[in-house]
């Protein structure tokens, strides 16, 4: 019996002192806890990649950050940063990983890191082909038929002047009759517009010399101004000029775009239709289908599902249209944020984020 009662207290002691032990040991470490942090992810590749096994820039970023934390960790995969935010929201997550843009919105109902990868907006567009209708065109255009008949009527009456100035007092050079006489006339106005100067037919009169001084002057404003009309029309017809690269080019274009208000108000402003699609896949595949005339994403998205074989039909341009800043999310006063904003600061501070970037760029 008394062999008994010692064993009882032996055990009652131990178990008492274990469960001392276990309520003096801090729950949640940041350090290395005793509990594994719930870690959700979302976003598009090659940040997320949807597979098998948790793969992508962020989780390859979010390893090293656990790895200087010294925490263990279960991921937890969501179809959205939306559907991760909400989880974020209600506490279910210790943190969401992805390319999470930061916001004024998002900010609101959660806590951002410190910003782990700065990118921008990019243009993919397909290379438009100049046909020859295309190149002669703006030939035909009732711009420059005006400017072309305005500078005959000029010429005409240049033309009838010099030959009411010179032209009735010496007809050997100009000819009998007002029309020889002024046709002789255009012919002077026109070879001292182009700075040729023949000299066949030359003023004789103090008149007829102030007007071709004057016409001189005149014609080399008129003649610098229609060469830059011409060249810009040659320059209208080139295949760069068709391919949209920039933003004002969208004018009645169906662009795909991320389903951002700042981004679909820019495409607006400048008379476009935006479309907004869930993932860059989504809207790389409308391009290809030809449903959309260029598709606007963040850079590095495009890069990446951006095939080899298509770079020679189609142009990335990058205009810096909009910055984008990426961060993780935290709940509301979570302890854990100060520790990871370190952590990504020693990453930036390596180049170790931007070697994981780019390695998932030449994956492709």
């Amino acid at each position: 019996m008394r062999i008994i009662f010692l064993l009882f207290s032996f055990f009652l002691l131990t178990s008492l002192n274990s469960f001392a032990q276990n309520e003096s040991a801090p729950k949640d470490s940041v350090f290395g806890g005793n509990e594994k942090l719930k870690v959700g992810y979302a976003g598009s590749e090659p940040f997320v990649m949807h597979g098998e096994k948790e793969e992508g820039i962020v989780i390859d970023i979010w390893k090293e950050i656990a790895f200087g934390l010294n925490r263990n960790y279960n991921f937890i995969e969501y179809k959205s940063v939306a559907d991760g935010i909400k989880a974020i929201d209600k506490k279910e997550l210790d943190i969401l990983i992805g390319p999470i843009t930061i916001n004024s919105s998002r900010a609101a109902l959660a806590n951002f890191s410190q910003p782990f990868y700065n990118t921008e907006l990019a243009i993919l567009a397909p290379v438009v082909e100049t046909t020859f209708w295309d190149k002669i065109k703006p030939f035909l255009s009732t711009t420059f038929i005006y400017a072309v008949l305005g500078l005959l009527v000029i010429l005409s009456i240049v033309g009838f002047l010099f030959w009411v100035i010179e032209g009735r007092k010496y007809p050997e050079d100009y000819g009998e009759g007002v029309v020889k006489g002024t046709a002789s006339g255009v012919w002077l106005a026109v070879v001292t517009m182009t700075t040729v100067g023949y000299g066949d037919v030359a003023p004789r009169t103090t008149g007829g010399r102030f007007l071709l001084g004057s016409w001189m002057i005149i014609s080399l404003i008129l003649a610098t101004s229609f060469v830059a009309g011409i060249a810009t029309t040659f320059s209208q017809t080139s295949s760069d000029d068709k391919t949209i690269t920039n933003l004002s080019k969208l004018e009645d274009k169906k662009v795909a775009v991320p389903n951002y208000k700042k981004i679909i108000d820019k495409v607006r402003d400048v008379q476009g239709t935006p479309i907004p699609v869930g993932d860059v896949s989504e809207g790389y595949q409308m391009l290809m289908d030809k449903k959309v005339d260029a598709l606007i994403y963040d850079e590095i998205p495009l890069q990446y599902v951006f095939a080899d074989d298509k770079k020679d039909d189609f142009v990335l341009s990058k205009k810096r249209i909009e910055p984008q800043y990426y961060g993780f999310l935290f709940p509301v006063g979570s302890k854990l944020k100060r520790q990871v904003d370190l952590q990504i600061i020693r990453l930036q501070e390596t180049q170790e984020i931007t070697h994981i970037v780019e390695d998932w760029i030449n994956r492709n």
